[in-house]
């Protein structure tokens, strides 16, 4: 017998074919009969969830009838329970930003069940022509990873977004400094507020965030080591109305992004000069905060993000530079140090790049020269051919 529960609790049973089902009340139509809806599972708990799931958007008011569900409504539901407590706050961005900007304006408005295979197929069509190929990727993954909780949860039979053609990707642009470059640059960046954080971005190849979030007890002086543990980032602040940036510090991209970099001699007497510079300030060392951040406003706090882009396109400006990413000091670290007979391995690691297919897929263009130097040490070996 279904075991019955209280008004608005629902309804349990087990099947005779050992599944589980329930149901719930959820309105009345103009008759005056009851609607209801019900809920399948393989195990009691599942269905439990289901129905409790629904039994809470019912009560808040917040229900939507799975077969009116539009994909405006679903993606709002797939953030908010499925990504919002579960990914990086930079990612769960980059999700609502896919949703808001290029998924919800072509296809929000339709209904869930009516999603087609064609009508997808057309939407990245149409995308491709004004995203480049990785971005179009980016969206896509984003629609077809809530489309199948959707196909999880029953709303939908197919995962409509399977098997849809995209672009083909291109080959990425690294923009990295000629030595002349790099001299004028760092001459300039001399010269200028903040100038010393994007030479230590040259001269580690650490990302912006990873320099932002660097703390003094993160320098080893007397070995001449950094260890890279966190990264800070600017968020969309989804609580407060009086802000819309939040700053957030959290974990390197990847497991490989927790490492240790061994400083060139230039970037360690530029950092202790910074952290005299700091302490004279305080009048004495042991005032230094050693928990402080390395690079951050006279009071200590993190920097603005915007104070740091206008002062990299000043810097650029002063260096007759133009053209340039502020990502282009990391590329430029790295090309330097493959160009001068650093293992491709070795900078992996030092990058904090997840595979090694990441790191030689972005600096191919040093890659030949680094083969025809390899193969040229063994320049004698075969003397005897000709001897």
């Amino acid at each position: 017998m279904p075991k019955r529960r209280g008004n608005n609790e629902g309804t349990v049973a087990k099947r005779a074919d050992g599944t589980w089902w329930a149901r719930i009340t959820i309105c009345t139509d103009k008759g005056g009969k009851q609607v209801r809806k019900a809920f399948y599972a393989k195990t009691r708990q599942e269905v439990q969830r289901k129905m409790n799931s629904a039994l809470n958007d019912l009560n808040k008011g917040n229900y939507i009838e799975p077969s009116k569900m539009t994909v405006s409504q679903w993606m709002d539901t797939w953030l908010k329970d499925y990504k919002r407590l579960t990914v990086k706050p930079t990612t769960f961005q980059t999700y609502l930003s896919h949703v808001d900007n290029h998924i919800k304006p072509i296809i929000g408005h339709l209904s869930l069940r009516d999603l087609r295979r064609d009508i997808i197929q057309s939407m990245f069509n149409d995308l491709s022509k004004k995203l480049s190929p990785v971005m179009t990727k980016s969206v896509y993954i984003t629609l077809h990873s809530a489309l199948e909780q959707a196909r999880k949860n029953e709303l939908i039979l197919v995962n409509s977004a399977s098997d849809i053609v995209l672009p083909k990707s291109e080959k990425k642009f690294v923009q990295v400094f000629t030595i002349d470059e790099q001299t004028r640059f760092i001459a300039a960046a001399k010269q200028s507020y903040l100038g010393e954080l994007f030479i230590v971005a040259l001269g580690t190849g650490l990302r912006i965030g990873e320099l932002l979030a660097l703390t003094w007890n993160d320098i080893d002086f007397d070995k001449g080591i950094l260890r890279v543990s966190k990264t800070l980032n600017y968020i969309k602040n989804f609580e407060e109305t009086d802000t819309k940036w939040k700053i957030s510090f959290g974990s390197p991209k990847s497991a490989s992004g927790l490492r240790s970099v061994p400083l060139l001699p230039e970037m360690l007497k530029l950092l202790i000069s910074i952290r005299n510079m700091k302490s004279e300030k305080l009048f004495e060392l042991e005032s230094l905060n050693m928990d402080g951040l390395v690079f951050s406003t006279k009071q200590g706090k993190p920097l603005d993000q915007r104070n740091i882009q206008r002062t990299f396109a000043l810097i650029l400006k002063r260096a007759e530079l133009s053209g340039f990413h502020i990502h282009c000091l990391r590329h430029t670290f790295a090309t330097r140090g493959l160009e001068n007979g650093v293992e491709l391995r070795v900078m992996q690691e030092l990058l904090g790049h997840a595979s090694l297919h990441i790191t030689a897929d972005l600096y191919t263009h040093v890659l030949p020269e680094m083969k025809w130097e390899s193969v040229m040490k063994m320049k004698g070996v075969y003397s005897e051919i000709h001897g």
